[in-house]
């Protein structure tokens, strides 16, 4: 993760695992992550074996984990564990550091957009705590801009506050050598107030139309958690771990609009405010024996009590002395969902080995209940010391799913768990692989072909905004199924003074709705036919390391609404302005290739080390998105002079080349 440049210099998680074949990271810049075709919320992040909900501050800019504090990460994108399920696409495990034995010790880091303070160190002679901070400086740095901003323009006052901070807390005692306990706490909070204020509306005397606008997002996850780890007999251990998770979002929308006229005032207000949470109770109990040499068996089970609250919403208004206050029939769903899982690692011979299990789980909501059965296999031949061919099937089920109204990672994202006429979504799919190292280790080489169907996907049916809006939420929403296959191939280096990997995917994801596309398949949004990334770190001496990352990839799909209908006419002479879209094809645009290179450079010295960074070094401003506008068009002729204006697209750029510079202080 240190290791691998990034926008501000920040390491992250999810962006590292986006340079893995078969990981697409989809806005740019973004810790999104979509895997083999599969959407944002078909993976499963968890923090020391416990769910999270919402992985990305800042529209998904960063994620949640603190790369400081991280002991490890299991991730699986193919031949899955029986012990994990409720996810499509992948699974990720983050385990963090159990704390130092040896004293007190940490680093703290200052970078240009957060920084962060983390130690670790016994209480006695077998306890010992972590802790790790991190906080971001956009609220202080947005301050100086802001006053710039409305200094500049005196009729119009701008308002933004945005900040985010991680905080993680571990306890762990070490009861004998077979038995030990945890006790651990995570905290993700962000806030952005943002909006607009005319000058006006502050000046009792001035005559017109005066608006005053205010947003106010605040999100965020609370994990509470403890575990014991027991070792039973030699063959046997078992992790037993009780925990709570939440996730929570509010929005509020305040409008203040004031009509001065010499002998007249008109004021309204308005107010639309939506929250939506998920809140999980979660016991579980995983078991690991191994009752011989060629076999190791894992099973378990966990049961989770859900609450969800999906976008309730309420909406005021008041003009002179009518008010209006209403709230829409969404109410608080509870579910119970129980998983039980087996599986035995089998080494059949020297060059063959087995991995069978099974997964079962039921998912209770509105005394209806769901029930899957993800059978996984995986066979692993090797007929060389150095060559190896694999080949695995997996079904996974899941019961609860994001509903995402844009391409970003938004608070306003709705959990949502499986209700009324729609079914658990699954997916099957199929992967085979061949594997190769050279003798001495060196180098390595893959190639990986995977097949996948989805069933029973949800997401928003057309035009579902013109819906009534204190109607059901779930009668905004539609079912359908899905496709996606590709060919992921990698080839690395991972020792010496220059190390690295090249990989390359070709990959093809679509979706089909009955009631989306006029029930015609259309490819998914992160449709990347082809993808490269090229990694390099060059180790020059004990003190610099430079790091080259290199991204290209097909464009991502985009709805272009490329027809309209105008607006009516006044009198039969003059437009009165505004204009309604044609339906599209969904995602029926492909937009440029996208590329872009980022560099750093790493210096050690005595007591930490400076990290440099260029993100999109070379300064390719990237196509994100395609959006309709106006161009100028002067007639000239003899007898006349006229201006009219045409319709034309214009191209949505958002990042250049961004530097960033960061110190981390070990002590």
């Amino acid at each position: 993760m240190r290791n691998t440049p990034v926008l501000f210099g920040e390491a992250d998680v999810v962006k590292t695992l986006q340079t893995q074949p078969g990981v697409a990271e989809g806005i740019e810049g973004m810790a999104g992550m979509y895997v083999h075709g599969g959407n944002a919320d078909e993976n499963l992040y968890m923090l020391e074996n416990v769910p999270l909900y919402q992985v990305n501050h800042f529209a998904g800019l960063f994620s949640a984990f603190n790369p400081d504090i991280i002991r490890y990460i299991d991730f699986f994108k193919s031949s899955i564990p029986a012990k994990y399920d409720g996810r499509l696409s992948s699974f990720m495990d983050v385990r963090l550091q159990n704390g130092n034995r040896d004293g007190h010790h940490g680093s703290a880091r200052l970078g240009i957009t957060s920084g962060a303070f983390n130690i670790s160190g016994p209480i006695g002679k077998k306890t010992t705590y972590l802790v790790g901070l991190r906080r971001s400086w956009f609220d202080v740095l947005s301050i100086p801009l802001v006053a710039i901003a409305n200094s500049q323009n005196e009729d119009e006052k701008m308002r933004f506050n945005y900040y985010f901070m991680d905080f993680n807390a571990r306890v762990n005692h070490l009861f004998s050598p077979n038995a030990n306990a945890f006790v651990s706490v995570y905290f993700g909070d962000d806030k952005l107030k943002t909006g607009t204020k005319e000058k006006g509306i502050d000046n009792k005397d001035a005559c017109g139309d005066f608006w005053d606008e205010k947003y106010d997002m605040h999100w965020g996850n609370l994990l509470v958690q403890t575990g014991l780890n027991y070792r039973l007999n030699s063959g046997m251990s078992a992790e037993f771990t009780a925990a709570y998770t939440r996730f929570f979002s509010s929005m509020k929308h305040v409008s203040n609009y004031i009509d001065r006229a010499q002998n007249h005032i008109q004021e309204s207000n308005s107010v639309l405010s939506t929250d939506n949470n998920i809140n999980d109770w979660i016991l579980r109990g995983d078991f690991d024996w191994s009752p011989n040499d060629n076999n190791r068996v894992r099973f378990g089970a966990n049961y989770v009590r859900h609450s969800f609250l999906p976008a309730r919403t309420l909406r005021f208004y008041e003009v002179e002395d009518t008010r209006l206050e209403s709230l829409d029939s969404t109410w608080a769903y509870g579910a119970n969902e129980l998983n039980v899982y087996i599986e035995d690692d089998w080494r059949i011979s020297d060059k063959v080995r087995m991995n069978a299990g099974i997964h079962a789980s039921l998912f209770n909501i509105d005394a209806k209940t769901s029930h899957g059965i993800s059978p996984r296999i995986s066979v692993s031949y090797r007929p060389s010391e150095n060559w190896a061919v694999k080949g695995a099937y997996t079904r996974t089920t899941q019961y609860v799913h994001q509903l995402n109204q844009s391409y970003l990672s938004l608070p306003t994202d709705q959990w949502i768990p499986v209700t009324g006429k729609f079914k658990p979504q699954t997916a099957d799919k199929i992967s085979v692989g061949g594997y190769w190292q050279s003798p001495e280790g060196t180098f390595a080489a893959s190639v990986e072909g995977y097949w996948k169907w989805m069933c029973d996907l949800i997401d928003y049916r057309d035009e579902y905004y013109l819906r009534p809006p204190l109607d059901m939420w779930n009668a905004q929403l539609c079912s359908g199924k899905g496709t996606a296959k590709g060919v992921d191939f990698k080839v690395e280096k991972v020792f010496g003074k220059v190390t690295g990997q090249i990989s390359y995917s070709l990959a093809w994801a679509d979706r089909t709705f009955a009631n989306k596309n006029g029930g015609r398949t259309f490819p998914a949004k992160f449709d990347n036919r082809h993808t490269i990334n090229v990694m390099l770190n060059w180790n020059i001496n004990r003190k610099v390391q430079l790091n080259a990352s290199w991204i290209g990839h097909s464009g991502n799909r985009f709805t272009l609404l490329n027809q309209v209908w105008d607006g009516p006419l006044f009198d039969d002479s003059e437009w009165m302005g505004g204009e309604s879209p044609l339906r599209a094809e969904i995602n029926s645009y492909k937009l440029p290739f996208y590329h872009r290179l980022d560099l750093s450079c790493v210096v050690n010295n005595r007591h930490g080390y400076w990290t440099f960074g260029l993100y999109n070094a070379y300064c390719h401003m990237n196509t994100v998105a395609v959006k309709r506008g106006e161009q100028k068009v002067e007639h000239i002729t003899p007898d006349s002079y006229s201006i009219s204006y045409q319709p034309v697209f214009k191209k949505v750029k958002l990042l250049p080349v961004i530097p960033s510079i960061s110190y981390t202080w070990l002590f």
